[in-house]
């Protein structure tokens, strides 16, 4: 039971570890905002899959708020130039984001994974927090509300 307690311990620490790496990657890179902000949004529906694993739900909110922990600060860079450059488009350029955005392949999880991780942290209002930041910053243009 100690060494299956441990395999689950270090595969969830590599998770989190590569996570990290990724979303520090984005928010610190030279890349488009709109390809940002789609690797934050790949990147919190990867981890949702790994969340939605957990059988224990006290084990399931501690990988949130590792999750959230490491990871707050690159997010809310993203979704800050994010919001800063969506602002800036006209109104030709937001229907076309909007059009975009219904397209991307991450969208159906997202819809999908939404629901069933609100329902499972409800009670747990820092989960959610972040949560909806993301989905908002991307439902602006969707007309649908995720979280």
């Amino acid at each position: 039971m100690l060494l299956l307690s441990n395999c689950a311990s270090f595969k969830q620490n590599r998770w989190l570890s590569a996570h990290q790496k990724e979303l520090s990657r984005l928010a610190n890179s030279n890349l488009p905002v709109e390809q940002k902000l789609d690797g934050l949004v790949q990147d919190y529906v990867k981890f949702m899959h790994e969340d939605l694993k957990f059988i224990d739900p006290v084990k399931g909110v501690k990988y949130v708020k590792k999750y959230h922990d490491q990871n707050r600060a690159s997010m809310e860079k993203i979704l800050r130039e994010s919001e800063k450059w969506q602002g800036s488009l006209g109104t030709i350029d937001k229907i076309a984001l909007g059009v975009r955005t219904v397209q991307k392949p991450y969208i159906r999880d997202l819809i999908d994974l939404g629901p069933k991780f609100k329902r499972k942290y409800k009670q747990y209002a820092f989960a959610l927090e972040l949560g909806s930041k993301i989905t908002g910053g991307l439902t602006k243009f969707a007309g649908k509300e995720l979280f």
